[in-house]
């Protein structure tokens, strides 16, 4: 039975007089206390009482530690400090299932007058509990009617044996789901929902923290006893604590949340954690004020504790000083004493354009301005909109660079095109739009920022401590999917807390319908794109890849279409051409509202990505999204996003993302883990390497690194259900999802598309091996590289000259193919897996001098540039014995055996050193093929054994690919070079 009594009990409440009788023992405001928090009345009735006088100390020192005079009378100052229950008090008790169900002894009282903490003045402790008893949980008493109400939530019946030992037995005997909560009337709303609920008298409360007098740690932490009796193998649990907002608050009731949901998911038990955004703050206020079915939709997508974590990540949480929900940001007043500013408003609500007062504002009273961002379009985009030179225009301006620039993060350090040293950056207006891909690409990105993110993690530790000193500096931090980690990377970067002026924008705008392709591949997405066309229309289309080997990359499908659409103006924007200065897109990004009014067709990739706002009206006429997963699931939201006029979406999302950060790991413990045992692993090879080297010397920045972990955790939460993650978020934002059922299978058009892709890469592999070298040396090679306007000639050029130089023989389109796949880093491996073996050890040590030089390294770049671990695992698993020879392999073979069973009982190093995942059931050939993988080999099925069992033969191959003479020409300038 579902409490049916909801609105007559807020009827009580309002009204202040009695539909339902009230016991006797309860006061009627105690009573109506509870009513308001929608608790049925014959909980109520079963599990609180009014006390009050002398009578109240019962409750409260009975414990044998309670300190008490000589007679037997409490000491004085007992009585003092609780002299106030002697005024009207109501106490509450349940069950205790660890004394056969029987009243519980310990339990919580409220008092009408709390008394204050005298930790914290201007606080009053609303609840007492027995002095000097260890606190238990609530498992109040509940009437028939919500017992049965229980039973039919589950589909459980109640037998008669079962009646007789009582609720909590029953729930129990039945491992049925439990709900836990702060708060016993919080359990009671949830009782009368039908909800087995137990209460918590605090969020740190469900487990035991063994200390000594000292406060040091005696023992392992533990559930407390009531909670390890019904933690039972296969049971869920629920935890259901309180939407706090205040972020020391949150921090707290997550970690509480984390210690909890380990000790029971340690019993074998499943945790799931529950999340609202609505703004009541408990369960029980929030079914009193929405009603049962908002709370049954909270409970039924209650998320697990990865994702629960994941989530955290994802929020922000600290308070917001001003709350707008308007279509535009506007202008906006900073208080004076404002340090960190965050602002978080949906994308296309002038973001940047509320910059452009503060920008102005500072450069009138001098003050140097710097705004960074991730991309070089971007930010030349964003700089022009607020008023001051993006880096490479500085010489033209009046200013130069004494008031301030915009830059790309990757050229922050005194090395880059600015020449920037933070320490001449006094009280500056540090300004990050889009700070949420900035930090990540500045964490994680393989662009120039990687030969210096140390250096750059420097000298913004050092801008960002220049803008929280005394002074007129600030930091501004905008993005529409804005969280905790872009504050917490700046405030753990200056080495400073300071509390955040928050604004945020809650306008959702006109939601768009987006029509959804449900199929495995986007066929069918692009045969409703190519009629959409035909019949006159205007897409916008957005992809996440421009390679010419994509199969939906924007190469291929403009290719297709200038052959399907002949009379179509089409322009292609990626990172090639705005950057190709004989292309219509050359540095387009600025002036995108003129330019894209002259082309029916767009194709766009991630070039045009945040930040980015394309204003123009009536002349798209949709938007199309085809998205493999190469990036992290807000970068596809945002794509979607760029065409700020609410025409239809039509989507198409991967099921599962393409790449993962790190091991993968959505569990930042883990994930960290292995970054930080990899480091350790490879120190060791360092240090028997005669490299004298301290770990606890180098500066590996925590909370870089911690920022890195949640967020790379964030991104491989979304891309292990990508689509689905897409679809929750944009549902989120307030969209229209219509799915497409469109089931009809497409061969020609497969084939087509295949043709064309086909046509596409090979022609560009020709090109590239067709380029002209001959004029090229090391010092050209190198200023075209730094060059940022390269012609299509130019970069093929550069790729087939960089192909020279790497491998050392002829370059032919199948080189240039097996380099797109990853053909380098397997030679370079099974080269010092073998040839150059002694060159192992001078190679990785090169690059610890030049840790150990600066004091300082960035643990996933530092890991990844060391082979020696690499090297040695795959020794450890007799590799070079396995592949010096034409040997045949059987699954039954004993060192294939061995090294199997090795493999499997190390499969956490495996994962981490070789990022090969191994699963208990895979057989020694399959081991084998995935560790062969690592090094560009493979295993060829070449018959069966013709006697017995007529086990299955292999053979390795590919080593005869020519890998040879590339080795051969290493080697030679290995030794040239010692």
């Amino acid at each position: 039975m579902k409490n049916s009594n909801c609105e007559l009990q807020k009827i009580e409440v309002t009204q202040r007089y009695e539909i339902i009788s009230r016991p006797s023992d309860i006061e009627a405001h105690h009573w109506n206390e509870w009513l308001a928090s929608a608790v049925d009345p014959g909980i109520i009735a079963l599990n609180v009482i009014s006390v009050s006088g002398t009578a109240a100390y019962d409750y409260l020192f009975y414990g044998q530690n309670v300190p008490r005079r000589n007679d037997g009378r409490l000491r004085d100052g007992v009585l003092k400090k609780y002299r106030h229950i002697e005024g009207l008090n109501w106490w509450c008790s349940g069950v205790d299932p660890l004394n056969d169900y029987s009243p519980m002894m310990w339990g919580g009282m409220k008092p009408d007058h709390p008394r204050r903490d005298l930790n914290k003045v201007l606080k009053f402790i609303k609840y007492e509990h027995p002095l000097r008893v260890p606190t238990r949980a609530f498992f109040l008493a509940v009437p028939d009617h919500i017992w049965e109400s229980v039973a039919a939530r589950y589909d459980l019946t109640i037998s008669d044996e079962d009646r007789a030992l009582g609720f909590w037995h029953w729930v129990w005997k039945y491992n049925i789901s439990v709900v836990i909560c702060e708060g016993a009337k919080k359990a009671g709303a949830l009782l009368t929902l039908g909800y087995a609920a137990i209460a918590l008298p605090g969020i740190n409360s469900g487990y035991r923290n063994p200390k000594d007098e000292f406060g040091q740690p005696t023992g392992n932490l533990h559930l407390i006893p009531e909670l390890q009796h019904f933690a039972t193998l296969g049971r869920k649990f629920i935890i259901c604590f309180d939407h706090d907002t205040k972020p020391e608050t949150v921090q707290r009731v997550n970690i509480a949340i984390s210690q909890t949901a380990k000790l029971l998911t340690k019993c074998g038990c499943q945790v799931l954690v529950t999340q609202w955004s609505y703004p009541e703050k408990g369960i029980d206020d929030l079914i009193a004020a929405r009603g049962p079915a908002v709370t049954d939709e909270i409970i039924k997508l209650a998320l697990t504790k990865e994702k629960w974590q994941v989530k955290e990540y994802s929020r922000l949480s600290i308070e917001a000083a001003l709350v707008l929900n308007q279509r535009y940001l506007g202008a906006l007043t900073i208080p004076e004493t404002a340090k960190l500013i965050l602002l978080k408003s949906v994308k296309g609500s002038g973001k940047t354009e509320s910059f452009a007062a503060i920008v102005a504002e500072a450069i009138a009273n001098g003050q140097p301005v710097i705004l960074l961002s991730h991309r070089v379009q971007l930010a030349q985009a964003i700089a022009d909109r607020v008023g001051i030179p993006y880096i490479t225009e500085v010489r033209n301006s009046e200013t130069g660079i004494l008031l301030g620039f915009a830059l790309c993060v990757d050229s922050l350090h005194p090395n880059g095109q600015a020449r920037f040293n933070a320490l001449y950056w006094k009280e500056p207006l540090v300004i990050i739009d889009e700070s949420e891909q900035v930090i990540w690409h500045l964490l994680s990105a393989n662009t120039e920022v990687k030969k210096h993110r140390v250096e750059v993690l420097n000298q913004l530790s050092q801008l960002f401590k220049n803008a929280f000193a005394p002074g007129r500096g600030k930091v501004i931090l905008a993005d529409a999917d804005l969280s905790d980690l872009s504050p917490e990377m700046v405030m753990g970067l200056a080495e400073t807390n300071v509390t955040p002026w928050v604004v945020v924008n809650n306008w959702k705008g006109q939601p768009w319908n987006i029509y959804h392709y449900k199929q495995t591949t986007p066929v069918n997405w692009l045969a409703a794109l190519e009629a959409h066309i035909k019949t006159g229309g205007k897409p916008f289309i957005a992809v996440d890849c421009q390679k010419a080997k994509s199969k939906w990359g924007t190469k291929v499908l403009e290719a297709r279409f200038k052959k399907q659409f002949p009379d179509r103006k089409i322009l292609r924007i990626d990172s090639e051409t705005i950057a190709d200065p004989q292309h219509e897109a050359y540095n387009c990004i600025s002036r995108l509202n003129k330019v894209l009014l002259e082309y029916d067709i767009v194709l766009a990739s991630p070039s045009i990505g945040t930040g980015v706002s394309i204003d123009i009206w009536g002349h798209f006429t949709s938007v199309w999204g085809c998205f493999r997963g190469v990036a992290p699931e807000n970068a596809t939201r945002q794509a979607l996003a760029r065409v700020r006029e609410a025409i239809p979406r039509h989507l198409w999302v991967a099921p599962h993302g393409l790449g993962k950060i790190g091991n993968g790991a959505i569990n930042l413990k883990s994930l960290l883990a292995c970054e930080h045992k990899r480091f350790q692993a490879n120190l060791k090879l360092l240090q028997n390497a005669s490299l004298i080297i301290d770990g606890d010397e180098i500066n590996i920045n925590r909370t870089a690194l911690n920022v890195f972990g949640k967020m790379a955790c964030r991104i491989n939460a979304g891309m292990i259900h990508y689509r689905d993650t897409v679809l929750e978020e944009l549902g989120n934002e307030g969209h229209n999802i219509v799915d497409v059922h469109d089931n009809k299978i497409r061969k020609k058009l497969n084939n087509e598309i295949t043709a064309q892709t086909n046509e596409v890469y090979n022609g560009e592999c020709q090109d590239i091996t067709a380029a002209d070298t001959t004029e090229m040396t090391a010092a050209k090679y190198e200023a075209l590289q730094q060059q940022r306007a390269k012609t299509t000639t130019e970069r093929h050029i550069e790729r087939k000259y960089k192909l020279e130089q790497r491998y050392g023989v002829d370059v032919t389109s199948e080189l240039v193919k097996k380099d797109d796949q990853g053909y380098y880093p397997q030679l370079r491996l099974h080269f010092y897996l073998t040839l150059g073996r002694a060159k192992v050890a001078d190679r990785d040590r090169k690059l610890g001098e030049k840790m150990l030089a600066c004091k300082s390294a960035w643990l996933p770049d530092f890991n990844g540039g060391q082979l020696g671990l690499v090297i040695h695992a795959l020794e450890l698993f007799n590799i070079p014995n396995f592949i010096a020879d034409d040997r045949e392999f059987r699954g039954t073979d004993a060192d294939l055996v061995q090294m199997a069973n090795n493999a499997l009982s190390v499969k956490w190093q495996v994962k981490t050193v070789l990022g090969i995942t191994l699963n208990d059931n895979d057989s020694p050939i399959v081991i084998l093929r995935r560790l062969l993988k690592k090094i560009g080999l493979k295993l060829k099925y070449i018959c069966r054994d013709g006697t017995g069992e007529r086990q299955r033969v292999y053979r390795v191959v590919d080593a005869d690919d020519g890998r040879d003479k590339i080795f051969k020409h290493w080697l030679a300038l290995d030794t040239a070079q010692a």
